[in-house]
């Protein structure tokens, strides 16, 4: 399945998500975009790609971090998206 930014960009504003979600130490809360829970080549199999629960908004340095981290990542979705 591919990424549907307009769907994605709709569900997060119908659900009142605007700002960085992350908040890691440096957290600027500016550029913000989508951090996924997966890296997308193992999408379909882990799950939709455009679902609430697979994806986080992130400022372009939380999403940095995470994506040079998949602990870091673990631990994210782990307190965002039980």
């Amino acid at each position: 399945m591919k990424f549907n930014i307009k769907k994605v960009k709709k569900m997060f504003l119908e659900k009142g998500i605007t700002d960085c979600e992350v908040r890691l130490p440096g957290c600027e809360n500016s550029w913000l975009t989508f951090a996924h829970r997966y890296k997308r080549r193992f999408y379909p199999a882990k799950g939709d790609i455009n679902g609430y629960d697979q994806i986080v908004m992130a400022c372009m340095k939380c999403h940095q971090k995470m994506e040079q981290d998949k602990d870091l990542t673990k631990e994210v979705f782990n307190r965002l998206r039980p």
